[in-house]
């Protein structure tokens, strides 16, 4: 009778064990799913996009990077004293910023002129990062700064003399102007290899054209060997005689 108790206890143990474990393993299976990977940036450089280093210099407190591409972008890394901004810049947004900027380098400024601050900006296509250079003019006395910004929570603005902002335009001049013959190069290269490439390929349907129009070679019949052998004779034969008129008799002289 004890073992007997014992069996049935030892069921009824095992029963409200799974029991209690089934909810376990269904938590555990309906936990929160895997995180997703994060959708991929539609800006970001292919991974056979060419670079070209430009300069790697330090204006004020800040170091920068500057590099051109053969996709039609400079790039520019700037590393300020407790952060680092990266932007790029389309070719044509570059110009335009190199322009803006030499204007108001280049404008003139007069002691009797009320102080005031120029600004020239540029954004990064498809995001929120600024590049500006500033100008601020007091008393005919100018101060420039390069400003780097990802939003308002991050950004730095470093303090640089003339000379230095004028270096800076100059860079990045020069990077746009390398960017635009990189791009001009790899679009001269894909237009060639097009052309190569369309060219096999008329040349291929061409020749399948001639070989599809091409007729085939008809052989002549030999003529029957009766009539080969006739005809030889028939050259071989010499001509008959034409024959000759019958001649006239003479006529006797009258008296």
């Amino acid at each position: 009778m004890s073992i007997q108790k014992f069996l049935r206890c030892s069921l009824v143990a095992c029963s409200v064990a799974s029991l209690l474990a089934s909810p376990r393993q269904a938590i555990g299976q309906s936990g929160p799913p895997p995180a997703q990977a994060p959708p991929p940036n539609p800006f970001a450089p292919a991974p056979t996009t060419k670079r070209v280093p430009i300069s790697k210099a330090v204006f004020g407190d800040a170091g920068m990077i500057v590099n051109a591409r053969d996709d039609g972008f400079i790039e520019i890394a700037a590393a300020g004293p407790k952060k680092t901004i990266y932007l790029q810049l389309r070719t044509a947004a570059a110009r335009a910023w190199i322009d803006s900027t030499q204007r108001m380098l280049k404008a003139r400024v007069r002691k009797a002129d009320p102080p005031r601050t120029f600004r020239s900006d540029v954004v990064e296509y498809g995001s929120t990062t600024t590049m500006a250079m500033t100008r601020s003019v007091d008393a005919g006395q100018s101060q420039y700064a390069l400003a780097f910004s990802e939003n308002p929570q991050s950004s730095f603005t470093v303090p640089i003399e003339q000379e230095e902002a004028d270096v800076f335009v100059a860079i990045i001049r020069k990077a746009e102007t390398q960017a635009a013959k990189l791009l001009e190069k790899t679009d001269t290269t894909a237009i060639a290899a097009d052309s190569a490439r369309a060219d096999s390929i008329r040349a291929d349907s061409v020749a399948k054209a001639k070989k599809k129009k091409k007729p085939a070679a008809k052989r002549t019949a030999s003529p029957p060997a009766d009539s080969a052998a006739k005809s030889k004779t028939d050259s071989t034969a010499k001509p008959k005689p034409a024959p000759s008129a019958p001649a006239k008799p003479e006529s006797s002289p009258t008296a």
